[in-house]
């Protein structure tokens, strides 16, 4: 068989369960996925981008309740933006199955936190996969859509780089373990038969109340879930050189993710004479869904072994159950089962785990608690950290920005994205930078508590993506502010995704409709102004355009209002 990887894996899973739509948000890792769904000849036409998790993943439900599974793909923080709709859809039904691949990042390698979207799990009450192979991502995938059907709810399958890259031989087993979709697409809902339309939405559901659909997805789908998560577990043994023959019990291992292999890995490398092998057996329990953990199976495996070391990615969210566990199970020894070591107990780090660190806990076994290192002097940034790509508008921009905050000494909001640089040497012109699209509503805040006019930097993708409601709200609220729109067409950090003019719709916000003068309607509209500033070659000398654009800004600060100004030039990523 030939190796391929778990994105392709993906696409092969895709293939055989008949995916009709990919609908996926640019961010570390998933750019890599969805563009590889674009690539295809079997997907090109039903892929594509937003700007917005939330959007998508309506999109999702629309697909689904319209009879096509879909993927919803976004990075572990837009899982964030996407949970409004997917806490009600959980208990609403859905019809064909819709799958959440959420990218996680555990070391926080290119992205804002390193949020653990296992913890959607309990909150969503939704099956969380956890795949550690290709083999994994294929077999989970196909399981999924089914599960999802079954349970009339979205699914999640965590995903991170590693997982993503990883190579491996697979089977693909036999079409038959794939069940059919039993929709009927594109039919007006009133010429369908009551089985057919029920098929689709379970409709049954507006019979109650919310607290009744809420129960009623209790009933329906908890040993459902429980009986999945079950299936995925279980246990491979690891025997030492000379056993354990004094009686002790053997070392018990529980892992999920690539930590499963990573552990896999650690074990068959170390020789058996190695003193941690030649002490101790090993038995490894995989967990291929973190959410719910099968308790029963927990409980045994943990009830059989001294010491229990728990190797997950991200937060110690495996871990902690288990402790509780053992609490309300009357465990032994500080209320957990022997010793649970793992990441509270400074074994391993938080984060993501590696080889060395699995060995690491290996031989610190006798150790209850390891003292880590808090030195973070490793993860300082550079001192010259080439942030900006040579001709990036970026750079004069924030000199100029420098400039005008040292004249005026007026909050500056930033974004995440290219934008958040303006935070850092060598131009300490931002004050923050906290999230996609938030720079818009932050500075807002500042402005109405300041009672002065603040600035906001947002990129063209962050301001789709949820800027823009910042801007209806401060419009709404008459807050006076100066923004900075960065349009360069592109989405530059993710990939080169292309983004669309928001000139018209910053207009319409703010003066209704796409009017060049505000309507005489709306008397406060005549405090606002849109400006367009072009950088590039053909529009003349750079620093000519930043006087100008200093001017302006002293300019529109002294004055009441929104004044928004787009500045415009082309990302080199796009050319």
């Amino acid at each position: 068989m030939t190796e391929i990887s778990g994105i392709q894996a993906l696409l092969a899973a895709a293939s055989r369960c008949r995916v009709g739509a990919v609908y996926g948000v640019p961010g570390f890792p998933i750019t890599d996925v969805v563009r590889a769904f674009l690539d295809s000849d079997e997907f090109a036409a039903v892929s594509g981008w937003f700007t917005n998790e939330k959007a998508a993943f309506e999109w999702g439900l629309g697909t689904s309740f319209t009879g096509k599974r879909s993927f919803v793909a976004v990075k572990h923080v837009g899982v964030n933006i996407l949970a409004d709709p997917l806490m009600t859809a959980m208990i609403h039904t859905i019809g064909a199955g819709l799958v959440i691949l959420a990218g996680d990042d555990p070391d926080a390698a290119s992205s804002q936190n390193s949020q653990d979207t296992r913890f959607y799990g309990p909150l969503a009450r939704a099956l969380v996969y956890d795949p550690a192979s290709p083999q994994d991502v294929f077999d989970y995938t196909v399981q999924a859509f089914a599960m999802s059907e079954k349970l009339k709810a979205p699914v999640i399958i965590r995903l991170t780089d590693a997982v993503l890259k990883a190579r491996q031989s697979v089977c693909f087993g036999s079409d038959d373990t794939v069940p059919s979709v039993s929709f009927v697409p594109s039919v007006p809902s009133a010429s369908l038969a009551p089985e057919i339309q029920n098929a689709c939405c379970d409709s049954g559901v507006w019979d109650y109340r919310t607290k009744g659909r809420y129960l009623r997805s209790h009933f329906a789908g908890d040993e459902l879930l429980f009986e999945a998560a079950a299936g995925l577990c279980s246990i491979e043994n690891y025997p030492s050189l000379d056993s354990v023959a004094d009686g002790g019990k053997a070392i018990g291992i529980i892992a999920s993710g690539k930590c499963f292999d990573r552990v896999k890995d650690v074990l068959a490398s170390l020789p058996k004479t190695h003193p941690t092998c030649a002490r101790h057996s090993f038995s490894v329990m995989k967990l291929g869904i973190v959410s719910p953990l099968p308790l029963s199976q927990i409980r045994a495996f943990t009830e059989a072994h001294e010491t229990i070391i728990v190797a997950e990615a991200s937060e110690s969210f495996i871990e902690d159950q288990i402790r509780i566990l053992g609490d309300v199970s009357g465990g032994v020894s500080d209320g957990v089962f022997g010793a649970v070591l793992g990441k509270r107990t400074g074994h391993l780090p938080f984060g993501d785990v590696g080889g060395g660190d699995i060995l690491f806990a290996l031989e610190h076994l006798s150790e209850s608690f390891v003292k880590r290192s808090q030195d973070l002097d490793i993860y300082k940034r550079p001192a010259a950290d080439p942030y900006f790509c040579d001709g990036c508008a970026y750079s004069p921009f924030y000199d100029m920005l420098k400039r005008l905050k040292q004249e005026t000494g007026v909050y500056t909001s930033g974004d995440v994205g290219c934008s958040m640089y303006g935070i850092v040497s060598p131009y300490f012109v931002l004050d923050s930078a906290v999230a996609l699209g938030s720079s818009i509503g932050i500075g807002a805040g500042a402005s109405m508590t300041s009672g002065q006019k603040s600035i906001a930097v947002v990129g063209d993708f962050g301001f789709f993506h949820s800027g823009l409601i910042g801007l209806a709200e401060a419009a709404h609220h008459d807050v006076p502010l100066l923004i900075y729109v960065m349009y360069n067409s592109a989405a530059a950090m993710t990939g080169g995704q292309e983004t669309f003019d928001p000139e018209g719709v910053i207009r319409g916000v703010l003066f209704g409709g796409g009017a060049k003068e505000p309507c005489s309607a709306h008397s406060v509209h005549s405090a606002h102004s849109v400006h367009s500033v072009h950088f590039g070659e053909q529009e003349g000398d750079v620093s000519q355009k930043i006087e100008e654009l200093y001017a302006l800004s002293l300019k529109e600060l002294k004055r009441g209002g929104i004044s928004v100004i787009v500045i415009r030039w082309v990302c080199k990523k796009i050319v």
